[in-house]
């Protein structure tokens, strides 16, 4: 992190670890904190390689720590821009915790009071300086201080999450963000994000476990007109012109060693548009979609990655010289996206002496079956309790932001409704119908889901996913368990302005 205060060092106890500083101990305002504070740093050792994030990690089944969204003047691209981070951080620290653990965050909203007059229509973006967090893809509660994505936090207000990880959740890659319906747009477009680690499963294939790990988190901040993002406007077109950031860095440099696999975890944090991308003259290897792993380590040329995606790679430096990685020019729908480069990828000497001896080298792909995270066990027909199709549209109405409304069953978000009732055990198989010109990446809280077929052409894979990209004019269908949790939560696009402006139900699942 960018720096530890100095309080946490007056009252708490440090230790080293074989990975980090290990801090326990009250804070001035009573907060007890237990953490291990991981700098951010190179995989690999090397002074110009892109670093990891820095992360915060569980110590003895626990990790307190203290978060707080702020302004930070950020160095962009296009210049000096205030943002809205986490812990003045782009990205936000990475959470590293193990099933069983209880992660409980302090949480501070230190920006400054909205603007006046603002827009009382709930989907129309408001009270940009209003926040909460949502730890997506987690299977938690949703309730009280949990995973509750109805919270207002304002402005110099303070909220204490605890959340109860059980001792069964799914291992993988998982990320936290802003989530309070309004602001989520613009807070996420100025880069409020982080990677959510839950240990397990991959991480003890032999083959996976011997390689380093990268944590790659693309992010498109977006600078308002006058510095902050105080408005849609900047964001609200899919074409918009983005710098893609890895890392809050552009174009950085990545270093691999020549015969070396590396295991990436990549989460695509950006607002709204896609990114499918590529690394031309390097051989990649999916093991893991929305931190589920897939049956086997399949090879690609190509991955597609919506918002709110998160995808585990392995990726194997062959010959020695530079390359890309890139996304290529393709069309969201009706929007032609220009091809990104988003970073210089230089495969190395295996002995390159810059990289520090002992440094872990990956020598293998794993060729049997991958491990599955044992309560993510195939749908079948028998198990079904119910079937829903859900219809994704978009309307011409004056009065709204760019006088379009967003809606799901030809209803825009209301959060005093319940579009969907259910009990906790049942299984359901939804069908969802895009009427629009566009692609929508559809997030669903709480439960993830096994994706059966897309615009009618099954997925021999069944992944399980908790974001999927419905195609313009198609369709989806998946199979989800109502497990464990009671409570209300919702399923939204997740280009992120679509949420705004109305494409969010509400579910309810009574016990």
């Amino acid at each position: 992190m960018k720096k530890i205060k100095r309080r946490t060092f007056l009252k708490g106890a440090a230790a080293l670890s074989a990975g980090g500083i290990v801090l326990k101990g009250i804070t001035d305002s009573g907060f007890s904190y237990a953490q291990e504070v991981q700098a951010s740093r190179s995989p690999l050792g090397i002074s110009d390689d892109l670093p990891n994030p820095p992360e915060l990690r569980s110590v003895d089944g626990q990790l307190r720590a203290q978060i707080y969204m702020s302004y930070n003047k950020v160095e962009l691209p296009s210049g000096t821009a205030l943002l809205r981070n986490f812990n003045n951080s782009l990205p936000g620290p990475t959470l590293r915790i193990d099933p069983g653990d209880t992660l409980e965050l302090a949480f501070e909203n230190r920006m400054p009071e909205n603007a006046p007059d603002q827009p009382t229509e709930v989907n129309i973006p408001n009270h940009f300086n209003t926040t909460n967090m949502h730890y997506h893809g987690f299977h938690v509660s949703p309730k009280g201080n949990s995973d509750n994505v109805y919270l207002n936090i304002k402005p110099d207000q303070k909220f204490n999450y605890v959340v109860e990880i059980p001792d069964d959740h799914p291992a993988g890659s998982y990320w936290y963000h802003p989530h309070r319906h309004g602001s989520v747009s613009a807070q996420v477009a100025s880069g409020a994000a982080g990677m959510a680690v839950i240990t397990g499963t991959l991480d003890d294939v032999p083959e996976i476990k011997e390689a380093v790990e990268r944590v790659l988190v693309i992010q498109a901040p977006i600078p308002g007109v006058d510095g902050i993002l105080d408005a849609e406007d900047p964001i609200w077109p899919l074409d918009a012109e983005r710098d893609f950031l890895v890392n809050g860095e552009y174009k950085p440099r990545i270093y691999i060693r020549e015969g070396e696999v590396q295991r990436w975890r990549i989460l695509h944090a950006g607002d709204a548009q896609f990114f499918p991308f590529k690394i031309d003259g390097l051989e990649i290897y999916e093991i893991g979609r929305d931190g589920n792993p897939l049956p086997k380590a399949q090879r690609r040329e190509e991955i597609h990655l919506a918002p709110g995606n998160r995808v585990d790679v392995l990726v194997k430096g062959i010959k020695a010289g530079a390359y890309e990685l890139r996304r290529p020019k393709f069309n969201q729908g009706k929007e032609p996206l220009p091809s990104v480069e988003l970073a210089n990828i230089f495969v190395i000497p295996k002995d390159d002496p810059r990289v520090p001896a002992g440094t872990p080298f990956g020598h293998a792909i794993p060729q049997g079956d991958l491990p599955k995270n044992k309560i993510l066990t195939d749908i079948t027909d028998d198990e079904l309790t119910g079937h829903r199709k859900i219809v994704l549209g978009e309307e011409d109405v004056k009065g709204f932001f760019d006088d379009t409304l967003f809606t799901i069953n030809g209803e825009p978000f209301d959060p005093r409704r319940d579009d969907v009732v259910s009990k906790v055990g049942a299984v359901e198989e939804w069908t969802l119908i895009n009427t629009t010109p566009y692609p929508h990446p559809i997030h669903i809280h709480v439960n993830p889901f096994q994706v059966r077929s897309i615009n009618g052409v099954p997925d021999p894979d069944k992944p399980w996913m908790d974001t999927i990209g419905v195609p313009a004019a198609g369709s989806v269908t998946f199979r989800t368990r109502f497990l464990d949790f009671s409570g209300r939560y919702v399923m939204h696009c997740h280009i992120l302005p679509h949420e705004d402006t109305g494409m969010m139900i509400n579910v309810n699942i009574e016990a």
